[in-house]
């Protein structure tokens, strides 16, 4: 939508600041979960080392975060990249996001 190639660098370098805080936060998550009660750490025992593993850490860290990123990266440095490729995996993983998490709660609680 942005009209020249200034605006198109500034919402590319507004994305990457916003995956790279998100990222921050996933890891801020991830260790205030470790450091919670035993409900959360056995959600946290689902995302890492348990059934949504690969969902969590492909589809929503690397699909929908990293790898956009690295697109990013490389629109700010004058490469073509399309932009539909980062917004619908970012999208893709956010969605993935969220039923991993629903599931993963619901999961504990019916353990308790």
């Amino acid at each position: 939508m942005a009209k020249n190639t200034k605006e198109i660098q500034l919402f590319s370098k507004i994305d990457l600041a916003l995956i790279i805080i998100e990222l921050g936060l996933i890891v801020h998550m991830i260790m205030g979960m470790y450091a919670g009660s035993e409900v959360q750490l056995d959600a946290m025992n689902l995302l890492i080392g348990g059934e949504f593993t690969l969902m969590f850490f492909g589809f929503v860290v690397i699909l929908g975060l990293i790898v956009p990123g690295i697109l990013e990266a490389l629109e700010i440095k004058g490469f073509k990249v399309p932009v539909a490729i980062p917004a619908i995996l970012i999208l893709i993983g956010g969605l993935i996001f969220r039923f991993v998490m629903v599931e993963a709660g619901q999961i504990t609680r019916y353990l308790y």
